[in-house]
């Protein structure tokens, strides 16, 4: 039997309206029914729902949406054909980029069936320097895949290790989810190292499921689930 007890209701934090979502959904992101943005339903009795923890800032870096104004520094990284050298895909020109940020803008995180994108922006200028895309892979949307990319100019300096760390905070401590995976082509030993190093456990090899630029070529996959990341988050950094 469904009693009020079995819903959870309070106002969106975007537009103020009441809504109720199932008890099970405490803590984890839903569309708003009355403005569609997302929002986090909230788990401590909060009479206003949360709003999804965006932007996330580490120490040189801020993780955020996407913006028109990127588009130069996003043609910079998406024009370069290095960029797609373990990747099946050409890089784009001018109007590429612009259609993708106008198709961005109405994306949202509880979007069905689209990839959402976050910008890596360096904090002191304020450059985007990379992107990471998020795709959930189940109707719960409590498992997603993810991929990186950076511009050159910025790689082998940490970065990319300070991007997906707080990637992986935004994941399981911002949105509760189960599992965060990333794969990698597995000639690019640069981004197999990076995943280890941040903790994902290497799960698999496909071989040569992939055609990158007419050759077959294997991936490797890593993940995470929440408890691998709460465990290690407890543990005592060493010194």
């Amino acid at each position: 039997m469904i009693t009020e007890e079995s819903f959870i209701d309070f106002k969106c934090p975007y537009c103020s309206e009441p809504v109720s979502f199932p008890r099970e959904s405490a803590g984890f992101a839903q569309a708003c029914p009355n403005c569609t943005q997302s929002l986090i339903v909230p788990n401590d009795g909060s009479e206003v729902g949360h709003q999804i923890p965006l932007p996330v800032a580490t120490p040189r870096l801020v993780l955020r949406r996407l913006a028109g104004s990127d588009w130069k520094d996003l043609l910079e990284i998406i024009s370069d054909e290095e960029f797609f050298r373990y990747q099946d895909g050409v890089p784009l020109d001018e109007d590429g980029v612009l259609h993708w940020l106008e198709s961005d803008a109405h994306v949202k995180l509880t979007t069905p069936d689209q990839t959402f994108y976050l910008g890596i922006q360096a904090q002191g200028d304020g450059k985007l320097i990379g992107y990471i895309s998020l795709n959930f892979t189940d109707h719960q949307r409590l498992q997603v895949t993810f991929s990186i990319g950076l511009n050159r100019s910025f790689q082998r300096k940490g970065l990319a290790l300070e991007a997906v760390e707080a990637l992986l905070g935004f994941c399981f401590e911002g949105l509760n989810l189960h599992r965060v995976a990333g794969w990698c082509d597995s000639r690019n030993t640069a981004a197999c190292r990076l995943l280890e190093k941040v903790g994902l456990r290497r799960e698999g090899e496909f071989l040569k499921n992939r055609s990158v630029h007419g050759e077959w070529t294997n991936t490797l996959w890593f993940a995470a689930l929440d408890e691998d990341y709460l465990q290690a988050e407890a543990e005592p950094q060493a010194p």
